[in-house]
């Protein structure tokens, strides 16, 4: 018996035999993608309804003029809406002429994967889901992925952040800072500076003020093989730690994870 081979629609690299359309692997990849799209995509509702908010440290603050805010986020409802409509496009092809909310379709979305799989466009409709996760991503992500604290403004004593690569922005205040100036009197600043907290106290200013997620249990490990060597244990639980060492450590570990 002839059995019929294609290429898989989204890498390429593989055959496929129908009825199947993507290659096992990439179906693999369908279903963590759409896993990822219902999380976000309820997050995304909640930004939408101001109920999940975002911000970089220091950008608080009253609307100008007083004015109030819009009782909805309209940026992320419009968003929620086109990518409702791409969902239900998406579903069609696999034979459901109906057009259920996204809250639906991606409920059943394990159900229907072998579908989606089988699908004449699935290596475009899984192209299409990657990219639309990476246009929620900024919306609801709170960790600061590209930008981090590099300072103060000597002006009016605002956090500075900044993303690698730049080398001149404008603060809030219209104070222009060189960034490549700015990290260096900080890293000469934090050469002297320790910090009395306890293992967890550390982790939490870690996360508060450089979007690091270092464990409590990680840092006792650390001090415990000596990667800290200028920590010093005080009484109660606490130690004194050297900020540089601690930022050091804990920017070399988020790298790797």
């Amino acid at each position: 018996m002839f059995i019929t081979t294609e290429p898989c629609q989204y890498c390429g690299s593989r055959q496929v035999e129908a009825p199947w359309t993507l290659c096992r692997d990439c179906r693999r990849v369908y279903a963590k993608t759409l896993h990822r799209l219902r999380r976000d995509m309820m997050l995304l509702q909640q930004v939408s309804r101001h109920a999940y908010k975002l911000g970089e440290p220091g950008a608080g603050g009253k609307p100008q003029g007083g004015a109030a805010p819009a009782p909805i986020n309209l940026h992320a409802q419009d968003m929620l809406d086109q990518i409702e409509d791409g969902l239900q496009d998406m579903w069609n092809e696999t034979g459901v002429e109906s057009r259920p909310r996204w809250q639906t379709l991606l409920r059943d979305s394990p159900r229907r994967l072998p579908d989606l799989c089988r699908a004449s466009r699935s290596g475009h409709w899984l192209t299409w889901l990657i990219h639309t996760c990476e246009r929620i991503e900024p919306l609801v992500d709170r960790r600061p992925r590209t930008r981090r604290i590099i300072g103060v403004c000597p002006e009016c004593g605002r956090e500075v952040m900044a993303a690698k690569g730049e080398s001149l922005l404008l603060c809030k205040c219209g104070n222009p800072i060189n960034v490549v100036e700015l990290r260096e009197q900080s890293r000469d600043k934090a050469e002297a500076i320790h910090l009395t907290k306890t293992p967890a106290g550390m982790s939490q200013w870690l996360k508060d003020n450089y979007g690091y997620e270092v464990s409590r249990k990680v840092i006792i490990m650390w001090i415990r093989r000596g990667k800290l060597p200028s920590s010093k244990p005080i009484e109660g639980g606490y130690y004194e730690f050297s900020i540089r060492e601690i930022v050091s450590m804990a920017m070399a570990y988020s790298s790797r994870q």
